[in-house]
């Protein structure tokens, strides 16, 4: 026990090192730099250097109280900005996946709503012309089927299903959805937690993973905040934000991408051992909308939503959702 408390220790302080205490410190490096030179010396290094130098020769600067009471300070700031961006970071995952009924989020759907609707036309247009320029025994034509590929890949790019969703990461998170519900007519809301419970470590290591790199670019997009507001008062930093939120904008691209085919992979790789287990299922047969339907009432519990009458000594409680 005394082997595991120390190593369970050693990794939670790994992780505080890494998320808060490192970044943290190096906002308040910045915040401190910023505070010195302000906008109008922005880039005086020597400016920076002579007020260093003043702190170093200052009365009592070298006196071991001060100089913990100064490290602990630094420490509680960097911890504090740590957790700051963290706060952040959530308020940005629920913003991505927002469904954007009202205010800008409600011009930004709309906006990708009619992206998606001219891609998808030119879809229907391509399919048409592949289908004209068939010509047995040859087939279609080799350029109609090449901007087809094109105009699908296009269409894709924006979302694989139609989009409603401001951002294209809420598109792609919800997509999973509709393609599962599609393919198998199975509410994956309703049956993800039973499928989690049957998945297998291994598929359970790869799930976390990715949930954890989404989340770890969420808040990185927090910290390029907390830097943007500080270029109020030094505009280096404004770089330092742009550098920062265009890479967690990439990065958490591809991590949504990622939790979204394994979330998918999972419901096809694993779905059937939860139907086969509710006995929705036979034992040699697979997940189909047949089955789906019939898992997805069981998870409901959709009998709930039309109980029968109740004997008079039944359960008071009965029938009650």
């Amino acid at each position: 026990m005394n082997a595991f408390l120390g190593e369970l220790g050693r990794k939670l302080a790994e992780r505080w090192l890494t998320l808060l205490l490192l970044p943290g410190a190096l906002y308040v490096t910045v915040v401190t730099v910023a505070s010195v030179l302000g906008q109008g010396r922005a880039l005086d290094l020597r400016g920076l250097s002579s007020w260093i130098d003043g702190l170093a020769a200052a009365r009592g600067a070298g006196q071991a109280g001060i100089v913990v009471l100064v490290a602990a300070g630094a420490l509680a700031a960097a911890a504090g900005a740590g957790l700051a961006a963290a706060a952040l970071g959530e308020g940005v995952a629920l913003l991505w996946a927002a469904q954007g009924r009202r205010g800008p989020g409600r011009w930004l759907a709309e906006r990708r709503r009619e992206r998606w609707r001219r891609a998808y036309a030119e879809v229907v247009a391509a399919r048409r012309a592949v289908a004209l320029s068939a010509v047995p025994p040859h087939g279609a034509d080799p350029q109609a089927r090449a901007a087809l590929r094109a105009a699908l890949e296009r269409c894709r790019r924006i979302c694989p299903v139609p989009a409603d969703r401001p951002t294209w990461i809420g598109d792609r998170l919800r997509a999973v959805d509709l393609r599962v519900h599609h393919a198998y007519r199975v509410d994956l809301e309703a049956l993800w937690p039973r499928l989690w419970l049957a998945l297998p470590d291994p598929a359970r290591a790869e799930l976390t993973g990715a949930h954890a790199a989404f989340r770890a670019n969420a808040r990185l997009t927090g910290w390029g905040l907390m830097y943007l507001l500080v270029a109020l008062w030094w505009w280096p930093a404004a770089v330092v934000a742009a550098v920062t939120l265009a890479t967690a904008w990439v990065r958490a691209r591809g991590a949504a991408q990622a939790l979204a085919d394994l979330v998918e992979g999972a419901v096809d790789l694993y779905g059937r051992d939860v139907a086969a287990a509710l006995g929705a299922l036979a034992a040699d047969a697979g997940l189909d909308r047949v089955s789906g339907d019939a898992v997805s009432a069981l998870l409901r519990k959709d009998g709930a939503l039309h109980p029968q009458p109740a004997d008079p000594g039944a359960d008071p409680g009965a029938g009650l959702l």
